[in-house]
């Protein structure tokens, strides 16, 4: 499958689901992924986390012009995902300073930090960094990113968070495409609190993740639909099969 020469047209965005938080999109000629965690790297290290279906795709066929990593776990930046992807030198990566670090040292040429409030544009894609409350010590510069193509679509993709009162505050409002996780374990957002922050951005459309890849980590992302109905949340609710194509 060849996601880099999907024809998309100029004044809409497709998205692709990639399992657990990755997706990949296209607007505008314009590529991104964001994410991809496209082997079984944590799996290997803690068979207990191992991949609940194989990869949906090889990391060393896909392409893209920005390449977002949202923190340093190894779900969101997995070194053999980045090993394998044949791409580096042509692709611009963005990512929060820590894991710009750790780029760096997996042979990652073009990086460009992006934190917390910070805003970027490259190749006429506007790239900001949005508030997330980091899940571990070890992830203190996790970050949301706001993107937002040259037609003006816009993508949220909350990272990894824990809930608190500043991330309902700090969320972009009014946007097209919600990217939120769900699964309520290991510190992140749970279905009720989803919930909350899906009211508070008061997207068009909410796409719930990180639930499928791991049975420790999972979440049943249809439980997610019956709370955002029954909280009457005005945002279309999308549950995506992997690798089904999404364009608004």
């Amino acid at each position: 499958m060849t996601l880099y020469n999907e024809a998309v047209a100029n004044d809409s965005v497709a998205l692709w689901f990639l399992g657990q938080a990755g997706y990949y999109m296209k607007s505008g000629g314009q590529t991104i992924l964001i994410d991809p965690y496209l082997s079984d790297s944590v799996g290997k290290s803690a068979p207990l986390f191992a991949r609940a279906y194989p990869t949906p795709i090889d990391p060393a066929k896909i392409q893209a012009d920005i390449f977002i990593v949202t923190h340093d776990h190894t779900d969101h930046l997995d070194p053999e995902t980045i090993e394998a992807y044949a791409h580096k030198d042509t692709t611009v990566f963005v990512a929060p300073r820590f894991a710009a670090k750790k780029l760096e040292s997996l042979n990652v040429p073009n990086r460009v930090v992006v934190d917390h409030g910070v805003t970027v544009t490259i190749n006429d894609v506007q790239i900001t960094g949005v508030f997330a409350l980091a899940t571990g010590a070890d992830t203190l510069d996790t970050c949301g990113y706001l993107i937002t193509f040259p037609n003006g679509k816009t993508v949220y993709h909350t990272s990894d968070t824990a809930y608190c009162d500043l991330l309902l505050a700090a969320c972009p409002k009014n946007i097209d495409v919600l990217l939120t996780c769900i699964n309520g374990k290991f510190g992140n957002l749970n279905l009720a609190e989803a919930v909350r922050l899906t009211q508070a951005v008061n997207p068009k459309y909410v796409i719930p993740n990180h639930y499928d890849v791991m049975a420790l980590n999972a979440e049943n992302p249809e439980s997610f639909r019956y709370f955002c109905n029954d909280k009457k949340v005005s945002a279309e609710v999308v549950v995506l099969p992997v690798l089904e194509k999404f364009t608004f």
